[in-house]
């Protein structure tokens, strides 16, 4: 077997390479990879570890990895693609999603091989991200549903349940912006990247989000109230490298699925220990936007606002600080505790070595000097050379120092938005509690806190604007939820179960983090320990639908970074954050990010080891 999966990876690679048209390629296999076609570097590719079973399944998902990225690494002028991208935040992701699909489009519409193998990876997706069961669109990020919407308008590949799903759910709201063709005008601009930018850029300003033209005279042709395509004047060629490459893919195929036969005869079920890495929200610097009407409310003294005092909050009248406990019954609270236990029953084990690692680190670093001449202890061997000299000296005795940490506490901020829902809240929830727990043994007060919000597209807030004659400029428009699942003073024992109730059906929505940090600041800063530590565990930056549609597009990001800043450089609290598939070292001066949230546990142990080294 051993020989047969070497072999697989060499194959693998090896039709990377060909479908790319570059034999300079060397992708690497990372068993924290997730199968979910996620593509990165364009020069070194990284590919999920294939199980050393070589089911059906995981072979075709290794593979419609590979397929995804050597298809973006042929297809994708990236020098064309950073002059054309939006600066905007959400509207990127709109666009980095149609890219991608238009660069699968072209493989899947060429090779049958190709659009079975990119098929399933988009399956698994959709199932990992919890797609199919979704009752809301607002449950689906918009770049994914894009993603789907636009590969299965341009190659008209059958989809599976899931992403049928997704259709359903958004199809009616892109139909009333794009009107009837909708995503289908793309297919024009198929094999020509500049000409498809232009039509996406045009799409994502019907969607509502900041595109502005780049060259008005070449932007994309006019459509009709139906969203049709009249005929350009002057079509651009379409790319000649695009066919070539396109031809060199056909001449492949027979190697692509002389791999598949031997590779199909695996008959172990796939193993789900990979993770998926979730959307990527990263967003170049933000242009400001206008100052918000003057009769809007600043925010509380009591909060930290920005320098420029842009910020607003319309109302705090349904915002929500609550206690977990209280967001359901015992019975359920119990219930999905048991679900959290019961779905990372094999991650627990790492999760608990880890932490007990971090535990002998720390008790280490507390019992490491001897006091002497003590009147009992470990008698000290060291200075019986006395003794025998002159009997008349008493015998002395030695016993370790009790060397403590400074007095501290640690608060560990989680995202609790609509993207973590699924595994990585999950592990989150359970890597904090064993965290917990084993700080609490050291002698180090945790708390643990999440932030969302209460609704969907706004609440109680958005509802009392739109009475009030929907003002301009409004601020946050939104009912924050700020959730407490473990106060510093409370014991590991009596609120462990609360960590369960990140799993809640409906709980996960929107993120406004910046005023999450702030409540988590004003929290630390009254209480009295001479060390406090704050980590902050997200996978994108902030989102609130409802407030960045009537607001400047980055009022939630610039905040964000204004309260990130007062913290880092006005305060003595210590700052740091963990990114889950998500850049956050543009953030914070102290992050690091990780692929996917199987390699939290890990990160947050590594931090709080070098958090506590510096002490």
């Amino acid at each position: 077997m051993s020989q047969a999966f070497e072999e697989f990876k060499t194959i693998t690679s090896a039709v990377l390479r060909t479908i790319a048209g570059n034999k300079e390629i060397e992708p690497t296999y990372s068993v924290g990879e997730a199968p979910i076609g996620t593509v990165g570097s364009l020069t070194n590719p990284r590919l999920p570890l294939p199980e050393h079973s070589m089911s059906p399944e995981s072979v075709r998902l290794v593979r419609g990895c590979a397929d995804a990225n050597a298809l973006k690494i042929a297809y994708h002028n990236q020098n064309l693609h950073s002059s054309e991208a939006p600066q905007d935040s959400r509207a990127k992701a709109a666009f980095e999603a149609l890219e991608q699909a238009r660069c699968e489009a072209l493989g899947m519409n060429a090779m049958r091989g190709v659009a079975q193998n990119l098929g399933a990876v988009m399956a698994e997706k959709c199932r990992r991200k919890g797609y199919g069961e979704a009752a809301e669109r607002e449950q689906i990020p918009l770049p994914d549903a894009l993603h789907i919407l636009a590969r299965q308008a341009i190659t008209a590949q059958p989809p599976s349940p899931a992403e049928q799903h997704v259709m359903d759910l958004w199809q009616p709201f892109l139909a009333d912006k794009l009107g009837s063709d909708g995503l289908g005008s793309l297919k024009n601009a198929l094999h020509d990247q500049s000409q498809f930018a232009k039509i996406a850029r045009a799409l994502i300003r019907d969607l509502d989000m900041p595109a502005p033209e780049q060259d008005a005279e070449i932007d994309q042709p006019n459509r009709d109230k139906d969203g049709g395509n009249e005929p350009d004047d002057n079509p651009e060629p379409e790319d000649k490298n695009d066919e070539a490459g396109q031809q060199q893919d056909q001449q492949d195929q027979a190697l692509q699925n002389s791999a598949d036969e031997e590779m199909n005869d695996g008959s172990d079920e796939f193993d789900a220990g990979y993770d998926e890495i979730l959307d990527d929200m990263l967003a170049d610097d933000m242009q400001s936007g206008e100052t918000p009407a003057e009769n809007m409310p600043f925010r509380p003294e009591s909060l930290i606002h920005g320098p420029e005092g842009q910020y607003r909050i319309y109302t705090t009248e349904f915002d929500e600080e609550i206690s977990a406990a209280e967001l359901a019954d015992p019975d359920e609270i119990r219930r999905l505790r048991e679900l959290l236990d019961k779905q990372l029953s094999h991650h627990q084990a790492i999760i608990t070595k880890l932490a007990n690692r971090l535990q002998r680190k720390l008790m280490a670093r507390q019992m490491r000097t001897w006091q002497f001449d003590m009147e009992e202890g470990i008698l000290d061997t060291a200075r019986i050379a006395r003794i025998i000299a002159n009997p008349n000296v008493p015998l002395t005795y030695k016993a370790e120092k009790d060397m403590p940490f400074r007095d501290t506490v640690v608060s560990i901020l989680i995202d609790n938005s609509g993207s973590m829902r699924g595994r990585p809240i999950a592990i989150a929830a359970m890597t904090t509690d064993i965290i917990a727990k084993t700080l609490e043994r050291c002698g180090v007060k945790v708390e643990i806190l999440g932030f969302t919000t209460r609704a969907w597209k706004g609440g109680s807030a958005r509802e009392l604007w739109m009475q009030n004659g929907r003002p301009d400029m409004p601020g946050r428009l939104n009912d924050i939820r700020h959730i407490i699942y473990k106060g510093a003073d409370e014991p590991w024992r009596r609120t462990h179960k609360n960590l369960g109730l990140m799993l809640k059906e409906g709980l996960l929505k929107e993120n406004i983090d910046g005023e999450a940090l702030v409540w988590a600041y004003n929290r630390l800063a009254a209480r009295g320990e001479a060390r406090k530590i704050m980590i902050v565990i997200s996978d994108g930056a902030p989102v609130d639908d409802s407030t960045l549609s009537v607001n400047p597009s980055n009022i939630l990001e610039q905040d964000l970074r204004n309260v990130i800043n007062w913290i880092e450089n006005k305060t003595k609290i210590e700052l740091t954050a963990i990114g889950i598939g998500h850049d956050v070292t543009r953030y914070y001066n102290k992050a690091l990010t990780i692929a996917d949230a199987d390699a939290l546990a890990q990160a947050l142990v590594g931090q709080l080891a070098d958090l506590f080294e510096e002490n």
